[in-house]
Parts: structure tokens; C-alpha cells; sequence
């Protein structure tokens, strides 16, 4: 068996990941478009970029999760492709909020084959003092993904329109799926101390059982990951972001569109890679050195996320503002995603991804996505920008973060050894 190289791997799963990025928010940046023609409300649209999605995808993370610790991880994420592939371009073709509403919560499905997989493969073929910026580099895909979906919206958007956009993405991705199918799975745990078991002997049973026993038994493990569920509240917020653009500051949909995305590619590019960089560099001089250094970046940061949302697109500082948001959208993923597979034990790290990314995404971007809609449609219903309230709420639960990340440094050296 051919073994590929560690950067063959991680060039792979960056391009599956933007792939995965542009289907998964394209639809954000059709929302005026797509909200309209669908009669949908602010409560139901939250609904169908939020928990309809989200939940899905989280649920099944768990179960593909523990799947791929015991089978060919590359095979799933091949399956997986072709199935949202073709979910998305069922979304293309969907004539009523019912149909939207089952492709949506399926691609969630199918997305849920990738990141624990690949992430897990990732940690086989990247020591540890090299896997903060490898997941940062792999994360580029939030920022390019998100980012050149809506650019392709903004351009061919007027052109093609939302459903054949819809629909030929779902083609390409079909072809991309067949042949990852068929790449070579690097060995498990290549970096890892082994134990006398193997893994092939391990039951299912015995995977979930010992996933949970090493999460609860990790004071600094699930002090991060509490910490990632609550700072994706404000991520949930980002279906609404075109939607307030063009009902709350003027803008029109083409024109946010290319404007967000754009600065999503440069913002978020370079915090990805400066969160890897930096969470790295901290983590070689300090204990638990790449969560003190979120708690500093955070600290200047969580600001600027919240007075963006009240600042007139007139002035230069609502696209300072838009600028720091999408840089603070990705710093935290190459430290906090080292940090929970350094914790992890190797045998059971794909179903521990899995477990997070469950919490992450029903409990962390499900409350910003119903929460911003509902709140506007009620609360804020009779303020002058209620949505401009309720993503600046929304944002301000960053701040809870931050005290998980600080709290988990105390125990962090000693849960490593233990991992």
C-alpha cells in the first residue's frame, strides 16, 4: 500500500472542507432571495440555516464518528460527499418549504462524514506540536468556503440563478465523492503511544463507553469543548447576516454578498493561520499556552463583533468591524481542535470530535440561528433593527467562553499525560 504524504493529506481534506464550506452557506447568501420566495419568516428561516441543519448533522456526527473509528474513514467521507452533493442540488430543485426544509436537514447528514474523520486522520499523520496549525490550514475552509460561495452568488447569482447554482454544485460534488472513495487511509495512531489492543478488536459499544469515560475523566477536555459550544452561539447568527444587510443597513443582496465574501476569504484566512501560528507558539512557552492565548485574542475582539452590528455602513469602521469579525469567526479553530486531540486518546478520537461537533453545532449554532430569529420576531419585534439586537446579544456569550478556556489551563499538562 502506497503511503501518502502527510501534506498530500491535509491539501485534501482543505479542498473537501472549502467544498463542504460553499455548500453548506451558499444558501446564507441567497437568504433575501430564498426568504422571500418562500414566504418564510424570520423564525422559520432561523429554523432552516440553524437547527434543521444542525441537528442532523450533529446527530449523525455521533454515529458516523464512532463508524469511522472502526472502519475506513476515507470510504465514509466518499459516501458522505456524494450523498449532501446530491441533497444539495434536491435543494435546487425544491418547489415547497417542505422539501427545502428535508434536502437542508439531509445535507447536514451527509456533511457529518467529514470533519471528525478527517480531523482524526489529520492527528495519524501530524505530530502534536505540529497539529495546531494543520488544523488551522485544514479549517481555511470556513473562510474560502464561505467566502467564494458568496462569491459565486454575487456573480453568477444574477446570472444563473439560486436553483441551477444549486444543482450543479451537487453535480461536481458527486464526481469529487466517487473518487475520495477510493484513497488510501493513512495508519491510525501513527504519532500516538499504542497499547496492547487492537483497535480492529474494539465493539461499538466499548468505543462509546470509552469516549465518554475519557471526556468526563479530562476536567481540561470538556472545559474546551464547553468552551467551543458556547462561543458558535454568535456563528449561529450567520444566516441572518444578509438578511439584516439588506433590512436593516440598505445594502443590496449582490452587493453584501460580494462584499462578505471577500472580506471572509482575507478575514478569515488570516485568523485561521494566525490562531494556528500563535496558539502554537504559546503552547511551546506557556501551560496550557494556546487557550491563554484565545482568552487575549477574544479580549480585544468580542467588542468589535458586537458594535458591528449597530455601526453605519457609511464609515470606515463598519468595514474595520467586518473585517475583525471574520478573522475572529476562525482564530479559535486551530487551538481549540489541537487541544481536544492532544486530550483525546487515539483510539476513540474520531467519536470524540464527533461528540463535540453535537454539542457545537444543536446546542452552540442552534441557539444563535433559532434565537436570532425568534427574538427579532418577538422581543426586539418593535425595536427600530431587531436584528441588529438580537445577533449583538448573541455575540456577547464569546465572553462565557473564554472563562472555560482559562479554567481548563489548571489540569491541562496533567490530562495529556493521561490521554
Amino acid at each position: 500500500m502506497k503511503v501518502l504524504s502527510s501534506k498530500f493529506y491535509l491539501s485534501v481534506f482543505l479542498f473537501l472542507n472549502i467544498i463542504n464550506f460553499v455548500d453548506r452557506n451558499i444558501l446564507f447568501a441567497f437568504g433575501d432571495t430564498i426568504k422571500t420566495e418562500f414566504s418564510l419568516s424570520n423564525t422559520q428561516w432561523g429554523l432552516l440555516t440553524g437547527l434543521v441543519f444542525l441537528f442532523s448533522y450533529s446527530v449523525a456526527s455521533v454515529f458516523i464518528g464512532v463508524l469511522g473509528d472502526r472502519f475506513s474513514r476515507t470510504k465514509i467521507i466518499g459516501i458522505g460527499i456524494i450523498f449532501w452533493s446530491a441533497m444539495t442540488s434536491l435543494t435546487g430543485l425544491s418547489k415547497n418549504i417542505s422539501t427545502l426544509f428535508i434536502s437542508r436537514a439531509l445535507i447536514g447528514v451527509g456533511e457529518s462524514s467529514l470533519s471528525p474523520n478527517a480531523m482524526s486522520m489529520l492527528s495519524d499523520v501530524f505530530p502534536q506540536e505540529r497539529r495546531g496549525l494543520a488544523t488551522a490550514i485544514y479549517y481555511l475552509g470556513i473562510p474560502l468556503g464561505v467566502g467564494f460561495g458568496f462569491l459565486i452568488a454575487s456573480v453568477l447569482g444574477p446570472i444563473l440563478g439560486w436553483r441551477t447554482i444549486f444543482i450543479s454544485l451537487g453535480v461536481i460534488g458527486i464526481v469529487i465523492g466517487v473518487l475520495i472513495y477510493f484513497m488510501t487511509e493513512p495508519v491510525r495512531g501513527s504519532f500516538d503511544k499504542k497499547n496492547s489492543q487492537s483497535l480492529g478488536q474494539q465493539k461499538i459499544s466499548e468505543i462509546v463507553k470509552l469516549a465518554f469515560k475519557s471526556i468526563t475523566n479530562s476536567r481540561s477536555l470538556w472545559l474546551i469543548m464547553l468552551g467551543g459550544v458556547i462561543g458558535h452561539i454568535p456563528l449561529g447568527v450567520g444566516g441572518f447576516d444578509t438578511v439584516w444587510a439588506v433590512q436593516e443597513r440598505g445594502f443590496k443582496e449582490e452587493e453584501y454578498t460580494a462584499i462578505f465574501g471577500l472580506f471572509f476569504v482575507v478575514g478569515g484566512s488570516m485568523g485561521a493561520i494566525f490562531g494556528g501560528f500563535v496558539g502554537d507558539y504559546f503552547a511551546k512557552r506557556y501551560k496550557a499556552g494556546a487557550m491563554l492565548a484565545l482568552v487575549i485574542i477574544y479580549s480585544f475582539l468580542i467588542p468589535a463583533s458586537i458594535y458591528y452590528r449597530f455601526a453605519s455602513p457609511d464609515g470606515i469602521y463598519f468595514y474595520i468591524a467586518l473585517f475583525l469579525i471574520t478573522f475572529q469567526v476562525t482564530v479559535f479553530y486551530g487551538p481549540t481542535f489541537a487541544a481536544v486531540q492532544s486530550l483525546s486518546p487515539y483510539k476513540v478520537r474520531t467519536s470524540i470530535l464527533a461528540i463535540w461537533i453535537l454539542g457545537v453545532n444543536i446546542v452552540g449554532m442552534g441557539i444563535g440561528s433559532f434565537f436570532t430569529g425568534y427574538l427579532s420576531d418577538t422581543l426586539f419585534s418593535n425595536f427600530e433593527h431587531p436584528l441588529s439586537w438580537s445577533t449583538s446579544l448573541m455575540a456577547a456569550f464569546t465572553f462565557l467562553s473564554l472563562i472555560c478556556y482559562h479554567l481548563s489551563r489548571k489540569t491541562y499538562d496533567e490530562d495529556i499525560k493521561k490521554a
